[in-house]
């Protein structure tokens, strides 16, 4: 009969161990998965179940992260507001320094934008003039255009028409088989008025030199004339007309023009 109380005792310890050897299992499964088991406590509130209901405390992690519903976002706007609708030096205000004028400077009247009226025509014996023409130099892209200086025979009198003449008539025909070629076109006319006061000459030309040319094309013309005019009795700058008002832009791109048209540094080649 002892036998009996033996085996229960057997099933017993058996069992202590399976349950031993789960709990173990679990244990391990626990730590692999980095599970504290310390910090259950604080997933529920010290007050217990009974008490979740009734909560007034917000937890932590149901605050609002939006930053539009924060107290401060207001006064953020209305300080974005006051830097855009308002400007801040950002150094203190230098006085302005004072103006020396020199007495013995004169002072240069630019023309006026109306056509000043015509003047004294200049009249010169016959001889040889300087007259400036263009010349691509390269292929596609690289092409770019070079004053050309030739000369035409003058007959003598008015060498301001004749030259803005022979401009606009451009190269000859031998001139032309070296690829001689002009930006002003016969279209564009001179009226036969114009004067030249204190080494300024004043042209009245046709609108027809606002047209029919790009920008580079627009320089080389106004090259052109400048070159042409300017060195030559007693000529230092050019002021253009049209229609008894100063050009003061050219094209539909509208390339400005300066006060007084001058020779700029371009190379000339000489044939």
């Amino acid at each position: 009969m002892a036998v009996l109380p033996q085996i229960q005792e057997d099933k017993w310890k058996s069992l202590r161990y399976f349950l031993g050897g789960i709990f173990f299992v679990l244990v391990l499964i626990e730590k692999s998965m980095g599970f504290d088991p310390k910090a259950t406590t604080n997933l529920f509130p010290k007050q217990g179940f009974r008490n979740l209901g009734k909560q007034t405390t917000t937890p932590k992690f149901a605050e609002p992260t939006d930053p539009f519903q924060t107290e401060g976002f207001e006064d953020d706007l209305n300080w974005e507001e006051e830097v855009f609708n308002h400007t801040y030096p950002t150094s203190s205000p230098k006085p302005k320094p004072t103006k020396l004028v020199d007495e013995t400077i004169p002072e240069i009247t630019l023309p006026e934008d109306r056509f000043p009226g015509a003047g004294k025509r200049i009249s010169a014996e016959p001889g040889y003039l300087p007259v400036y023409f263009l010349k691509f130099y390269g292929t596609g892209k690289n092409s770019q255009s070079q004053l050309v200086k030739l000369t035409r025979e003058f007959p003598g009198g008015d060498p301001i028409l004749f030259l803005f003449q022979e401009l606009t008539k451009g190269p000859n025909s031998e001139e032309k088989t070296k690829g001689v070629l002009s930006a002003l076109t016969k279209k564009i006319r001179i009226e036969p008025s114009y004067r030249l006061e204190n080494g300024i000459l004043h042209l009245s030309v046709s609108e027809d030199v606002n047209y029919g040319g790009s920008m580079e094309i627009l320089k080389d013309r106004l090259d052109q004339i400048t070159f042409t005019y300017v060195g030559n009795f007693g000529i230092q700058g050019v002021v253009l007309y049209s229609n008894g008002e100063r050009i003061r832009s050219l094209g539909s791109d509208g390339l400005s023009l300066p006060d007084v048209l001058a020779k700029s540094q371009r190379k000339v080649i000489l044939f």
